[in-house]
């Protein structure tokens, strides 16, 4: 399973751990405080671009303190047997694949991985319970029809890679992950790529 790990969680961390380290879970880690610092420089989309994945290589080895080992891949030939924080940037230099803009964050990062790893579904855990629409959750949007709604839950690119790619994203909070993982209940926003 792969589970991207936002900033919005960072206080949870712990817990987050605790729950998840005897499981068979790969972290894929958001660019929080790190990708934030990115955003204030003056440097070109390039520039910023590889800063960002930087960034998350820099939150990861934070949620890897928290008692999880990191891995470091140079290529999509790795398994993994027990909970770890993948550490992206080496990746993304050699499958340079994504647009190097701000419409992709590790939302996108994320869902990339997933598929690039023959998974069919990756797992947003934030802060919020999913992706809200006049002040009610979205329990299931096609990713098509996400491009119509404003929402800064998601970045703006995930919703054209999901329906290239044909896998679904889940955004949930710590909640709705434990419910995901225990009973396979969908609690949250399921983000359906595969129509």
């Amino acid at each position: 399973m792969i589970v991207k790990v936002g900033g919005s969680v960072a206080n949870a961390l712990v817990s987050i751990v605790d729950f998840l380290k005897d499981k068979k879970v790969l972290i894929v880690p958001g660019g929080w405080i790190f990708a934030d610092l990115v955003r204030t420089l003056k440097v070109s989309e390039e520039a910023a671009h590889w800063m960002a994945v930087m960034a998350m290589n820099q939150y990861g080895y934070y949620i890897a303190e928290k008692g999880l080992e990191t891995i470091e891949p140079e290529d999509f030939n790795f398994k993994w047997e027990k909970t770890c924080v993948l550490l992206p940037y080496k990746l993304l230099r050699k499958y340079d694949e994504l647009p190097h803009s701000w419409k992709v964050t590790s939302d996108s990062i994320s869902a990339w991985i997933a598929y690039r790893l023959g998974e069919k579904m990756a797992v947003k855990l934030c802060a919020v319970d999913g992706i809200y629409l006049d002040g009610k959750i979205l329990r299931k949007v096609k990713a098509s029809e996400l491009r119509e709604i404003k929402t800064d839950v998601v970045d703006e690119y995930l919703s054209e890679l999901l329906s290239s790619l044909r896998i679904n994203y889940l955004v949930c909070n710590f909640d709705g992950l434990k419910n995901y993982i225990l009973r396979r209940e969908v609690v949250g926003t399921l983000i359906v790529g595969g129509e």
